[in-house]
């Protein structure tokens, strides 16, 4: 049997990169794992009346995003709101709140959405009154891919 975790000489030996499949050594798929939490605000004071989009942070190379929760409050107008991913380019409904009341904070329910890099989240706010506050959290965790 060559290569593998067998031989102590081997690159990867003690980096826990290879799997047993009951017939032969392999290399493991990609490894990631959990580096920090993620909590990211958005506000806008002052928005203009009608619609006002709120874009978070992109995901950097060499990272995953879980959104596992967000909040929004628009406090000045009962306004609507709706979470969207941004996947390669394409808007991806996660949530909708209806119609917001004006200052109390609004929890979308838990949730598991995998962002990958260049990907991101928005909140789009509607029926805003001129110079309303808006104010948008995700959060969640950071993966590291490696």
């Amino acid at each position: 049997m060559g290569g593998g975790p067998t031989q102590p000489t081997e690159q990867y030996f003690d980096k826990g990169l290879w799997g047993y499949d009951s017939t032969q050594w392999r290399k493991l798929s990609l490894v990631w794992g959990y580096t920090d939490r993620l909590a990211d605000q958005e506000s806008l004071a002052d928005a203009a009346a009608g619609t006002n989009t709120l874009v978070h942070t992109t995901v950097p190379a060499g990272e995953v995003w879980v959104i596992t929760g967000g909040s929004v409050i628009d406090a000045q107008t009962a306004a609507t709101c709706s979470f969207l991913a941004v996947l390669g380019g394409v808007g991806f409904f996660i949530y909708s709140y209806g119609t917001l009341t004006p200052w109390r904070y609004s929890a979308m329910p838990a949730c598991h959405f995998v962002l990958k890099a260049g990907d991101y989240v928005q909140s789009e706010f509607g029926s805003c009154v001129l110079n309303d506050d808006l104010v948008s959290n995700v959060w969640g965790y950071k993966m590291g891919v490696g």
